[in-house]
């Protein structure tokens, strides 16, 4: 399966759950949600079941200071580091694993992962701890994340900071992984009575 341009969520787990894997290996208990999203990343459910992530103007000025990073203040960069590369990782009885990195320099195993926030950079890396240790669980040799605030193009700041991988955050997702093997039975049987009920409703 192509990866590169993936829009409804199927077939994957990918950056943006890695979260939610790692808070299931904390004990999380699954709710209705969480189980529509484990089908659709097994392919039991269409993307559509998904609620719709609406694109806020915090989205598009992240995507603007992508644009404005290695075009304008890094374009020396861009014959070693490539937008957008799709990291991959496969275990068995899961959906395929993957994580879409803002840059890649495949010489040194190095991820960029672009943020544009008004927050502090630590608190930034907080907030994405679990994206950031998901690229490490895929193989990444490196890690740094580049933290853009201020305003885009007239005051920019940007700060660098390389993020550790952490060991007890590799384990809890391995964990988060494993317990969602545990649950296919489960996660299948939702699917199922989740399409019985369209169906049903349906024919009403």
């Amino acid at each position: 399966m192509d990866f590169s341009n993936v829009q409804d969520r199927s077939g994957y787990l990918g950056g943006t759950d890695a979260a939610l894997v790692g808070r299931i290996g904390g004990g999380l208990r699954i709710n209705l949600e969480h189980y529509i999203r484990l089908a659709v990343a097994y392919g039991d459910l269409p993307g559509r079941y998904l609620r719709e992530v609406p694109k806020t103007e915090a989205m598009e000025a992240g995507h603007r200071f992508e644009d404005y990073f290695f075009e304008e203040i890094a374009p020396d960069w861009t014959p070693r580091v490539e937008r957008q590369h799709v990291l991959r990782r496969s275990l068995e009885d899961l959906p395929a694993l993957i994580a879409h990195a803002d840059g890649y320099d495949a010489a040194r195993g190095l991820v960029l992962e672009l943020k544009f926030s008004r927050y502090h950079t630590a608190d930034v890396a907080e907030r994405y701890r679990w994206q950031l240790q998901w690229y490490y669980f895929l193989g990444a040799e490196r890690v740094r994340l580049v933290h853009g605030s201020g305003t885009l193009p007239e005051d920019v700041r940007i700060a660098f900071r390389t993020v550790e991988k952490d060991a007890a955050a590799q384990e809890q997702l391995m964990r988060g992984l494993c317990r969602i093997q545990e649950m296919r039975p489960r996660i299948r049987e939702v699917a199922e009575m989740i399409e019985l009920r369209e169906i049903e409703n349906d024919e009403k």
